[in-house]
């Protein structure tokens, strides 16, 4: 019996209420991460996955998916991410890949203020409220690895300042080699540090100017400003000596110099950031939005109270990031990561130790260990269903399965065209077909020909539409099921083969 009671004491004095907070924290940002496997691209990556394995690793050269870009030069920059995604899917299943994909998000929210010299307790509530802000675009994407890449950076910044002589800094190197073949995020990642490594030369030669002229007065104000002056020129200059090394080992992927053709001619895209949504500017009037907004009207309220408590380089940095965010809902995540060691340092010095002894209290502890489970339960109800059945992934995601089946049960000659948002799903569930369009292509030219621009004349039954079509050899449309569609298609004699309430399939007229 003694034996006993000692053991309990034991784990009882183990489990005390610091780590019962950390503990739920944790999972909190676990299940908040959870998210079912419904994103539109999901698809095209586990077939690029196959393809890998199926071809021993030799990456395609040209689109293996699509009939209107065969020709293109692609890129696919996650190759390495799509062949994990498709052998943990195969192996383990879609539930795995959810249940992954949440663990890496709560690493990199977690992760991204590690670096800061305060307690555990602020760093988990700070990842609390981005992860909360970052739900709508949240999901079970290689940009999730992005984020891990860029709280790695940001990590390795915040010990480099405490501390210009670790050796973490060398671990930047193999981030970015790493980065770069596993998503093509990794420029986020080199223009923080190049912002970082200017800010950061500005201040030593202002300090170094300051110092000669003797402005003892001005030295004070920049002093408090612009922080203290321990990284010396030599740590300035073996970081960006560093960071030209992780620059160069970008390059060392399939595609070599081309990955960044594709990546900034995604990112400079104006027609299709001014269609897709996930590339459209946020906005505050968009209910999308609320997270977001009240994230940063609080964040705002913070720097008000401890503007002068802070590091102003970052928050520079970080106002530069969240421009970048406004312009597009893609970077919202972006700029909650970056953003997230300001809250802590704010919080920290605003609180003090009080809501540090808030987080161990007894009924405070109670009720986040509710809140966990009706969370956990919650999303495990809803991402475990749609992650074992395709039928309940369909449904939850809004794709044509119903037409999918009909189209494998009575197939169809001829090319399809299809829906964009539905292109990854097809891919994956329809292989049988190429498809017109999908995820990968709103970017990709050959000349003046650009195959998401000539989707839109289709989709808005522009003058020459039927001309495109015929064009590209078009013997059936797979669409949705509006009374728009319905009526042009009919009207110009297509025949309705199948339709349920989300889905329509039209055939050509014969001749």
């Amino acid at each position: 019996m003694k034996f006993f009671l000692k053991k309990v004491a034991t784990a009882f004095h183990y489990f005390n209420p610091r780590r019962i907070f950390i503990i739920l924290g944790f999972s909190l940002i676990f299940f908040i991460a959870l998210r079912p496997p419904t994103d539109p691209d999901m698809g095209w990556h586990l077939r690029d996955g196959k393809y890998l394995v199926e071809n021993h690793f030799q990456v395609a050269k040209t689109d293996q998916f699509s009939y209107t870009m065969s020709d293109f030069p692609v890129v696919m920059h996650e190759w390495m991410t799509d062949w994990l995604m498709y052998v943990i899917s195969e192996k383990a299943g879609l539930f795995t890949l959810s249940i992954i994909s949440a663990l890496i998000t709560t690493i990199a929210f977690i992760l991204v203020s590690l670096g800061m010299k305060n307690e555990l307790e602020y760093k988990i509530i700070a990842g609390i409220m981005g992860l909360i802000a970052s739900i709508p675009i949240l999901g079970v994407r290689p940009q999730m690895l992005s984020l891990l890449g860029l709280a790695s950076v940001i990590f390795i910044i915040y010990e480099f300042k405490d501390d210009p002589q670790t050796k973490k800094i060398f671990f930047l190197p193999m981030i970015f080699f790493a980065w770069a073949n596993f998503h093509g995020g990794f420029p986020v990642g080199l223009f923080l540090l190049a912002l970082f490594i200017f800010f950061e030369l500005f201040k030593f030669f202002v300090r170094f100017g300051l110092r000669k002229k003797k402005e003892r007065r001005f030295s004070r104000w920049i002093g408090g400003y612009l922080e203290d002056g321990r990284i010396t020129g030599q740590a300035l200059f073996q970081m960006m000596l560093i960071s030209f090394v992780s620059f160069l080992l970008t390059f060392v992927n399939p595609y070599g110099w081309r990955i960044y053709v594709e990546v900034f001619t995604t990112i400079f895209d104006s027609y299709a950031k001014s269609v897709i949504g996930e590339w459209l500017p946020v906005s505050v009037l968009n209910p999308s939005s609320s997270q977001f907004v009240v994230y940063l009207t609080l964040f705002g309220v913070l720097l008000f109270f401890g503007f002068k408590k802070i590091g102003h380089v970052y928050l520079v940095i970080a106002l530069i990031f969240l421009y970048l965010a406004f312009s597009s809902w893609r970077h919202v995540p972006i700029f909650l990561i970056i953003s997230i060691p300001l809250w802590v340092e704010v919080v920290n010095k605003l609180a003090g130790q009080e809501l540090s002894k808030l987080t161990r209290n007894k009924w405070f502890l109670v009720v986040m260990a509710l809140v966990v489970f009706l969370v956990a339960k919650q999303e495990i109800e809803i991402v475990y269903p749609i992650s074992t059945s395709i039928d309940r992934l369909a449904k939850e995601g809004a794709y044509p399965m119903g037409a999918v089946k009909y189209l494998k049960e009575n197939p169809i000659k001829g090319r399809m065209f299809n829906e964009y948002n539905w292109g990854g799903f097809l891919i994956w569930q329809y292989p049988e077909k190429k498809v017109y369009i999908d995820g990968r292509m709103p970017s990709w030219r050959l000349g003046e020909y650009k195959v998401f621009e000539e989707f839109g004349q289709v989709l808005h039954f522009k003058d020459n539409w039927q001309d495109i079509l015929n064009r590209q050899e078009v013997e059936f449309v797979l669409v949705y099921n509006s009374y728009i569609n319905k009526v042009v298609f009919s009207s110009q004699g297509w025949e309705e083969k199948y339709a349920d309430g989300l889905a329509a399939i039209y055939v050509r007229p014969q001749k």
